[in-house]
């Protein structure tokens, strides 16, 4: 584990201090599910990092446990968006509205500006990320996935707050038989949530333990029966099933060429006769790579934004619709548009627009 602040020596200083162990901003809550993760969650860490026995280390422990005291229960929330899917969710930021207030609760009372307190709060909250993020060993730390897990299907189960496209939009209502939703990452939790209830079985399928995790603890609390989560890594889908309509919903871009083609040829073998494939897809992050490229461009990115892209080949929707067509598809619908966005979605600086050019297209194709 590489961090100038964190540190996983036997000799550290604690992460979670007892004034850190109060948790005083988690008072009240209305979500105290989420709050004992979130106490959970920071002890269990104490186990596995902590600080460096220096000035600086005891300062960094003082600002952290001053942090921990005015956590909001939403902190699972942008901890898993910043170490498991930044791609998804680039743009996360402390809600400093929320710590502020706790902060004043308390009666707290500092020699710095908030605005200074608030850098260093931010400095600490993405290295800890970063330091989870990037250790093997953390990162796929069960307890830790399943709390960071099961605090994002509790947030959405009693928020209903899905910030996502709705996918339900391209799915027919007139499905006989299953439907798999391929590589569904965060937007399977709405899938769930709108999924009827005399709709034929839904499948959904990830390879990261977080998503799995997640999911499967949504679908037992939506109590919804007709839904499957599977822990598949593709472009080698499952043999021996048969789908009625296959959804890739921004996933092709993640995979070359070969993989694509060898995708598209399991695709076509696992759907009935008569199955649909729904393609919904974009090059933006290629697009974002490229632009990237750019010294200044690139320095405004999210941090560890970049570096959850993926290179595509050019002209990435002529071949993915030529592809399509070559494995036997009969296509009923292509469509792509050219978009031009000013955005700070994934700029480091909130209100600092990056321009980003890029294509998104729509497939339906169906097996004959």
């Amino acid at each position: 584990m590489s961090s100038f602040i964190f540190v996983n020596s036997q000799n550290r200083l604690p992460l979670v201090t007892e004034s850190g162990k109060k948790f005083s901003g988690l008072e009240h809550s209305k979500s105290p599910e989420l709050c004992q993760r979130v106490s959970a969650f920071f002890e269990y860490l104490d186990g596995q990092i902590g600080f460096p026995e220096t000035d600086l280390g005891r300062e960094n422990q003082f600002t952290f446990n001053l942090l921990l005291q005015s956590v909001y229960p939403e902190i699972m929330i942008d901890l898993a968006d910043l170490i498991y899917v930044q791609h998804e969710r680039p743009a996360v930021y402390l809600n400093f509205d929320h710590i502020h207030m706790n902060l004043k609760k308390d009666g707290m009372a500092f020699s710095e500006s908030m605005d200074q307190i608030n850098e260093k709060f931010s400095i600490l909250f993405q290295e800890l990320a970063k330091v989870i993020r990037e250790s093997p060993i953390l990162f796929s730390d069960s307890r830790m996935v399943g709390l960071l897990s099961e605090s994002y299907s509790i947030y959405l189960f009693q928020t209903e707050n899905f910030p996502w496209d709705n996918p339900m939009e391209m799915i027919p209502s007139d499905l006989k038989n299953p439907i798999m939703d391929v590589a569904t990452g965060l937007a399977g939790f709405r899938l769930i949530h709108d999924w009827p209830d005399d709709y034929p079985k839904l499948i959904l399928t990830d390879n990261l333990p977080f998503i799995i995790m997640g999911l499967t603890h949504y679908a037992k609390l939506s109590g919804k029966t007709n839904v499957e989560i599977l822990n598949i890594d593709f472009p080698d889908g499952p043999k021996g099933e048969c789908y009625g309509c296959i959804l890739a919903n921004k996933f092709l871009h993640h995979l070359q060429r070969d993989e694509r083609k060898k995708f598209l040829q399991w695709a076509i073998e696992a759907l009935d006769v008569g199955g649909l494939l729904l393609i919904l897809d974009t090059d933006l992050e290629c697009q974002i790579l490229r632009r990237a490229q750019n010294r200044e461009y690139q320095d405004k990115l999210m941090r560890g934004y970049k570096e959850t892209l993926v290179e595509i080949e050019e002209n990435f929707c002529e071949t993915l619709i030529q592809d399509v067509r070559h494995v036997g598809f009969d296509v009923s619908h292509f469509d792509f548009h050219e978009y031009q966005d000013e955005t700070d979605a994934y700029s480091q600086y909130p209100g600092d627009n990056l321009s980003i050019k890029f294509i998104g297209l729509e497939i339906m194709a169906s097996k004959v």
